[in-house]
């Protein structure tokens, strides 16, 4: 719910019509959680039937409204709070098939049964309505049940009360306190999470009989995957901790460590951060395909925008298919067709065959149309998972890697036909950017290039079938004019290490001499990768404008981890104020760093006094 003033900003920044140039220059958590079109990853995926009609419960301020108008024939739209429903009518104005309701859903009147119900973060808010005559999430949740036709669907979307952010120190949202979820909401009955089964056990009270949940990360608000329990994370798949956007947070833990051994112990769908479950009320058709799969890639400049889904047909076969997210992104989708024959003729140069199935090749391309591409599943082990095996031993570290990089480029460099001269070009510093005279004289100088390059060379995008032939799962930046291999075989290793430099026990520094790479090599490429990110995320990577909302993160767990004296002292002082001085702890505490910012002006005043100023002084204070 906002108030007044945020509602007027966010009209005044809907009528300038450039919305995405809004969200790059705030920087406010209303902007960015109301406006960014991030919110629209949680259910851009599902294949509503476009013929349907869905009830949005606690639409807000029309995040995800836009997007359901353009799925079904029909939406109507309830939000109690007036400044948000103002916000979400003026946003979906042009749309003819949305109703909006400025009412409460727990106290409407609705006639009407629709195919699709969606709660989005609702749920968790129910306790705000007293209810002496029952369970008000039960309620909630039996008239959303009582607005669905037959075969009809519910999407429910909440928080998990045992998220792994919330045991890191992220705060419980509905609260703005750490550690009240897991606390069981003992300081609270205005709000409640849920966990995994809890949750499962009430959506089989309420009548829902089916119920499939899927699991946004990083969370539900602002997804970038979606993961389900057909496709689950394993080991080095959640490699971004949970960025705070509206509370300063701290992190006793380090969620990606801890997201490692939980998918190795099958037990992420009882800690992800949160759910989105798409519950039936009973026996409907079975889907001619169901997405198991989503990331969605709209952090990028327009023109590069995709989104990439795993499906699986009704008779369990799957496939990938990458899709534009915009029009701008049409073409990029469609130049995949061209990068796969690209690489093909490269392989078709090679003169000699690796044994264990020669140089990778690119998945295979089923179907190609206008912004859609369609590539075979291909199943076997990852390079990446090959790799992970020897995380731990220096050494094993070492030989994995040195054999994942022969994998991808041995067989080029066997072949005298694969590799060229690199020069500096056009196309070259469009994308790299310019090398300034040292670097093109000195550090890269004899370097050789293949031909045709892909730049996203990294191990994860490499898949080992059982035959032993290595397969090139993703091409998208696939460029045919001179880039250096080296740099190629740097983003593969450093992409590695730098996801997973915990487990490996070796220095960079360490680890470029053994790829026999000097450090202005290296500086080289720092510059190259940083410029192709630029031409991937826009001008200082201004499209990844979450960064501009991102709030502090204090990082207390090393400090208590490693023990360090003055942290516990510091523990200890603290504990002190708490039992002895009680409530007057806060006054005393402000009376502290008020002195403290004094002294320390006074002490500024001092050293920018000029010297015949500081002896006049003395003389004053020695008379006193």
């Amino acid at each position: 719910m906002i108030d007044e003033n945020v509602k007027q900003k966010l009209l005044d920044l809907l009528q300038k019509g450039e919305r995405q140039a809004c969200l790059m220059e705030e920087s406010t958590w209303p902007v960015l959680y109301h406006l960014s079109d991030i919110r629209e990853n949680l259910l851009e995926w599902y294949p509503f039937q476009p013929e349907a009609s869905l009830l949005e419960i606690g639409a807000e301020c029309g995040a995800l409204t836009a997007l359901f108008c353009r799925k079904v024939s029909r939406v109507v739209a309830i939000e109690p709070s007036a400044p948000d429903a103002c916000v979400n009518r003026e946003r979906n104005r042009h749309f003819d098939n949305l109703t909006i309701c400025n009412e409460d859903f727990l106290t409407v009147r609705l006639s009407e049964k629709f195919d699709y119900v969606t709660l989005i973060g609702g749920l968790g808010y129910a306790g705000q309505y007293k209810d002496a005559d029952g369970d008000v999430y039960m309620k909630m949740l039996a008239k959303a049940k009582a607005c669905l036709k037959p075969g009809g669907k519910m999407f429910l979307a909440i928080e998990n009360k045992y998220g792994m952010k919330y045991f890191a120190g992220a705060v419980e949202e509905h609260t703005g306190r750490c550690f009240d979820g897991l606390e069981n909401y003992a300081a609270t009955s205005d709000f409640r999470t849920f966990s995994h089964k809890t949750l499962q056990k009430m959506l089989l009270k309420a009548g829902f009989s089916l119920n499939h949940f899927y699991y946004p990360l990083p969370d539900y608000k602002l997804p970038s995957e979606i993961y389900s329990d057909e496709n689950l994370p394993s080991f080095g798949s959640v490699r971004y901790p949970s960025v705070s956007y509206d509370y300063d947070r701290y992190e006793l833990i380090d969620e990606r460590l801890a997201f490692d051994g939980i998918c190795q112990d099958g037990m992420f769908d009882e800690f992800a951060n949160s759910f989105l479950v798409i519950s039936e009320c009973g026996q409907s058709p079975s889907p001619e395909e169901t997405v198991v799969y989503a990331k969605y890639n709209r952090q990028r400049a327009p023109e590069f925008q995709i989104s990439t889904k795993i499906i699986v047909r009704e008779n369990g076969q799957r496939y990938v298919e990458k899709k534009a997210l915009c029009p701008e992104a049409t073409a990029h989708v469609e130049r995949l067709a061209a990068n796969r024959r690209k690489l093909l003729e490269e392989n078709s140069l090679l003169e000699t065959k690796q044994e264990g199935g020669g140089a990778p090749v690119p998945v295979e391309l089923l179907l190609s149309e206008e912004g859609r591409a369609v590539f075979a599943f291909e199943n076997g082990r990852s390079l990446a998972n090959e790799v992970h095996r020897s995380l731990g031993d220096s050494q094993m570290f070492l030989q994995a890697m040195h054999c994942a990089v022969d994998s991808i480029y041995g067989a080029f460099f066997k072949s005298e036909k694969a590799l060229v001269d690199f020069k500096v070009t056009d196309a070259f510093e469009k994308v790299f950017g310019l090398l300034d005279a040292e670097q093109i004289s000195e550090v890269s100088a004899g370097m050789k290039s293949l031909r045709v390059s892909n730049v996203d060379s990294i191990l994860s995008n490499y898949i080992r079938r059982s035959d032993a032939q290595l397969v090139c799962l993703d091409y998208e930046w696939v460029f045919d004019f001179p880039i250096p291999v080296e740099y190629l075989i740097y983003r593969t290793v450093f992409y590695y290490y730098s996801e997973n430099v915990h487990y490996i026990k070796i220095s960079e520094a360490q680890l470029w001499d053994e790829f026999h790479m000097t450090e202005k090599k290296v500086c080289m490429f720092r510059q190259m990768d940083n410029h192709f990110q630029q031409y991937v995320h826009g001008e200082n990577r201004k499209y990844i404008y979450t960064g501009n909302y991102a709030k502090k993160n204090i990082n207390l767990g090393s400090d208590i981890k490693n023990a360090e004296s003055w942290f516990l002292a510091v523990a200890d002082d603290i504990q002190y104020l708490n039992c002895n001085i009680g409530r007057y702890r806060r006054d005393l505490l402000e009376c502290r760093v008020k002195i403290h910012q004094r002294s320390v002006f006074i002490d500024k005043c001092k050293k920018r006094m000029p010297k015949s100023l500081k002896r006049f002084l003395r003389r004053v204070l020695k008379k006193a």
